[in-house]
């Protein structure tokens, strides 16, 4: 699973390690605003206490950003907490949770960690359609929607998002890489007293190794999360972090930029190359080399021997042999990559 995988250091690599390039795990290639690391360092001699239980001053910065009251917050240690905070607080061992993939293995091990049945619905050739989902949402207590979903990089749309959650069942909405889509829903929360809408600091916000993330719902939703989720599990660094980080809107804007910009001349070299790619909204490309006959292995073994590391998609459930998802990186990356992947091209030739 993605979540427990390691990436794949070749020992026999051209590159030593501290050269190669990540673009295998949807981060921020810019890396964190400069703003919260020197929130870090300010914070790092207050460490020996421990840190503020409620976030509430973390609250208000989320409030004021994404229009929601400091009430219908709740913070984690990364989403991944929440995940399993709604777990806890809206299903029973033994229950069922619809599950579309290929999509983010973190749902399935937030469900199978609290004894809940995974229901798992294939997106046909990885497209949103809600009436498949609603044929097989009768049974299940709750359903995962990642949007943008991982590693697709497409969307329900809302009208099929409206009907699931019309069905009453728990809908939880992972808007991990909303800032790139620039859509969410988190402003029908206080319509749905069913809605859970997710959000993390560890993508465009590129704080990932502080673990820090939130959900968004009405005040009955959120209490009920907050009566389950343990004290003090969110650290001081991490909190001041992401005040700071809420603060550079500047940095967020002009990482937003590059990655749109580099994503399209991504997807344009790709296709050049051959490879299938698909639209997406966040920042990354899933994309197959199988018109040039090969698989996700035969790109990504050789990527990594030149120092690069993608994500080979043969172990999400639903995606297949066939396909890789590749982050967007700095333009001096993507060169990088690209220039690898036309050598790759001549020798299959």
């Amino acid at each position: 699973m993605e979540a427990g995988a390691a990436y794949p250091l070749a020992t026999s690599s051209e590159k030593e390690e501290k050269d190669f390039i990540k673009l295998c795990s949807n981060e921020n290639s810019r890396g964190p605003s400069p703003k919260a690391v020197e929130a870090v360092r300010k914070e790092a001699d207050e460490i020996g206490q421990y840190p503020e239980s409620s976030s509430s001053e973390l609250k208000e910065a989320i409030s004021e950003y994404m229009g929601v009251e400091p009430f219908q917050i709740c913070v984690g240690n990364g989403s991944d907490e929440v995940m399993d905070l709604a777990c806890k607080a809206f299903t029973d061992p033994g229950d069922k949770v619809l599950v579309p993939i290929p999509t983010f293995s973190q749902y399935e091990l937030a469900s199978r960690v609290n004894a809940l049945v995974p229901k798992f619905v294939e997106l046909k050739d990885f497209k949103w359609n809600s009436k498949d989902l609603l044929e097989e949402i009768s049974d299940v207590k709750a359903v995962f929607i990642g949007r943008p979903n991982n590693p697709t990089g497409n969307s329900i749309d809302e009208k099929g998002l409206k009907k699931l959650l019309e069905t009453g069942k728990m809908i939880i909405v992972d808007e991990a890489y909303g800032e790139f889509a620039n859509y969410s829903v988190a402003d029908w929360i206080e319509d749905y007293d069913n809605l859970l809408v997710l959000r993390t600091f560890s993508k465009i916000f590129g704080i990932a190794g502080l673990r820090i993330g939130y959900g968004m719902g009405n005040r009955e939703l959120i209490e009920a999360l907050q009566r389950v989720r343990p004290p003090f599990s969110v650290n001081r660094l991490a909190q001041k972090a992401a005040i700071s980080a809420l603060k550079d809107m500047d940095f967020v804007e002009e990482s937003r930029k590059m990655i749109v910009e580099e994503k399209e001349k991504l997807r344009q070299e790709l296709e050049e190359l051959n490879f299938e790619v698909l639209p997406s909204d966040a920042n990354f490309l899933m994309a197959t080399p199988s018109p040039l006959g090969m698989d996700a292995a035969d790109v990504c073994d050789y990527l990594s021997q030149k120092g690069i590391l993608i994500r080979n998609l043969s172990g999400f459930k639903g995606a297949g042999p066939e396909w890789i998802r590749i982050t967007i990186g700095t333009p001096e990356q993507n060169k990088r990559l690209i220039g690898a992947l036309k050598k790759l091209g001549g020798e299959k030739e």
